[in-house]
Order: C-alpha cells, then sequence, then structure tokens
C-alpha cells in the first residue's frame, strides 16, 4: 500500500527529467574546432569524430524530449502520446524509446544506462585532449561503432606497411594485464582495447587460455588485448577458438567481429557450450 507521501509516477519522472538536463544540459562536442584542430585526420580520429557526432545527436534529443516534456508538467503543452511514453519510461526506469534509436543496443535499465553513457562521453573528451594519439588503451565496449574502430587499425597497418587492405584481418591476442593502468605505453602493431567479459567459460590469464567456468560465475572479465592486423595467411594458426563477440548478452544481431583465442581443448567444446565474449553486460 502506498504510505502517505508517497511519489506519484509523474513526479519521480519529474524528478529524474531535472537530473538528467543538470548532468546533460550542457555536454557537446565541438565537431568543427576538433576538425581544424588536427594535423592529421586519420582513420582513427575518423572513428572517434563519427562517436562524437553520434553522442552529439543523441544529447540533443534528450535535451529536446526533456524540455517538451516539463512544458507538459507545467501545462503549457498539452501531453502528446510521445511525451506520455517519455514519462513512463523515466518513472519505470527505462531507456525511452526515441534515445535508444539514436543510440547503442542496450539491455540496461535506464540509471545504469546513464552512468554508461556518461562514462562513454569521458572517454570522447578524455581523447579530445590529445586528438593526435588514439588511447593508450581503447575501451572499445564504450563505442558505438566498435566496428569501425577494427577496420581502422587494419587501416593504419595497412598504410604503413604499404599493404592490401582486403588481405588484411583482425588478431587478438590477450595480454597478461587485468587493467588499463597496467599498460606503460601504446601497442606497436595495432590498438590495446578492454571492456570485453567472456560468457559460457572464463579466460585463465596465468596460463593464457580458455578454460571452463568456476562454479556459480556467470562472467569473466577479460585482461586488455592487443588487436592487431595481420594478412589472412598468418590469422590461421591451429590450437584458436573463434570466439564470437557480441555487444550485449542478448547476442544475435548484436555480433560485430569474432576473436582469435587460444585454447588446449579442441575449439568444439566451446562451440558446444556457446561460448562468447560480451562488450557490454547489463
Amino acid at each position: 500500500a502506498e504510505g502517505r507521501g508517497a511519489a506519484t509516477p509523474q513526479q519521480i519522472a519529474e524528478n529524474v527529467a531535472s537530473e538528467l538536463l543538470e548532468k546533460f544540459g550542457e555536454k557537446s562536442f565541438d565537431v568543427e574546432d576538433l576538425i581544424r584542430g588536427l594535423d592529421e585526420q586519420g582513420p582513427y580520429q575518423n572513428v572517434f569524430i563519427q562517436e562524437m557526432d553520434i553522442m552529439n545527436v543523441l544529447l540533443v534529443e534528450i535535451r529536446r524530449s526533456i524540455k517538451e516534456l516539463q512544458l507538459g508538467f507545467a501545462g503549457e503543452l498539452t501531453m502528446s502520446d510521445s511525451m506520455e511514453s517519455l514519462m513512463t519510461s523515466l518513472f519505470l526506469d527505462k531507456i525511452p524509446t526515441t534515445w535508444a534509436k539514436k543510440s547503442w543496443p542496450s539491455l540496461r535499465p535506464l540509471a545504469s544506462w546513464i552512468s554508461n553513457f556518461s562514462d562513454r562521453l569521458a572517454q570522447l573528451e578524455e581523447w579530445m585532449n590529445n586528438p593526435s594519439e588514439i588511447p593508450r588503451v581503447t575501451w572499445l565496449s564504450g563505442l558505438v561503432n566498435p566496428t569501425s574502430f577494427l577496420t581502422a587499425i587494419c587501416q593504419v597497418t595497412a598504410q604503413k606497411n604499404q599493404w592490401e587492405l582486403d588481405k588484411l584481418v583482425t588478431f587478438t591476442d590477450v595480454t597478461k594485464r587485468l587493467n588499463a593502468d597496467d599498460i606503460d605505453s601504446s601497442s606497436r602493431d595495432g590498438a590495446y582495447i578492454i571492456g570485453l567479459s567472456m560468457q559460457g567459460a572464463r579466460w585463465d590469464a596465468t596460463n593464457v587460455h580458455i578454460d571452463k567456468s568456476q562454479p556459480k560465475e556467470m562472467f569473466c572479465r577479460m585482461p586488455v588485448i592487443n588487436v592487431k592486423a595481420v594478412t589472412k595467411e598468418k590469422a590461421n594458426v591451429g590450437g584458436i577458438y573463434y570466439c564470437p563477440v557480441y555487444m550485449t548478452e542478448m547476442r544475435g544481431p548484436t555480433w560485430f567481429f569474432n576473436a582469435q583465442l587460444k585454447t588446449k581443448s579442441s575449439p568444439a567444446r566451446w562451440v558446444l557450450a556457446g561460448v562468447a565474449l560480451i562488450a557490454d553486460i547489463s
């Protein structure tokens, strides 16, 4: 039973709306200014600029829809279906539909999604401080389009070595470093990434290969991975499980590449177990 003083759905939605407007009201990336200041706009710069453009569109939509809803709350606008839908989402801690359409696949509730969104913005803000370099370790799960970052690794390698781009594939080499802070300098032959977790098995960091999960362990956080571009022939090595990587636990359409992971067992064992890497665990 609702006690006296319990907040109504509208009051809860109003509180969430004003908190979000305070948090994101002033945020946006001045992409044009950034581009003007760049000596060279290479593949990695294109990736981060593209990410900023997506974030700007999302930030505009968040501000627009919240301000519109606040006018509805104040009685200055008639509440439309889309405003009612936004109010319900804010009350139920769900990602509003119009925001989800302009963002990335996510199974998170709204509060967790907002925290994740803030972390994504922070990675881009940090990169803006030194846009001629990529981060020492890129949080791959924090990119809306991680595939474009993987493609950029191949493009940069092809340019550097004068190789044909269509002959290159990405190759993943799992390091023994568990945290981004453990990495002192950028990868010499690719890019370091972090943020993936294994489902269906675990990564044995000591012996550097896949092993069966620990009891009651749903996910195993992966160490820093060095992703490099190699020729298709060089990527064809034994003792490897081609592990599908998905954006969310929903898997399916959120697949974006396969990681090569060392295995002592037959790769078929992990195929049968449905072992995968997940970028964003809700």
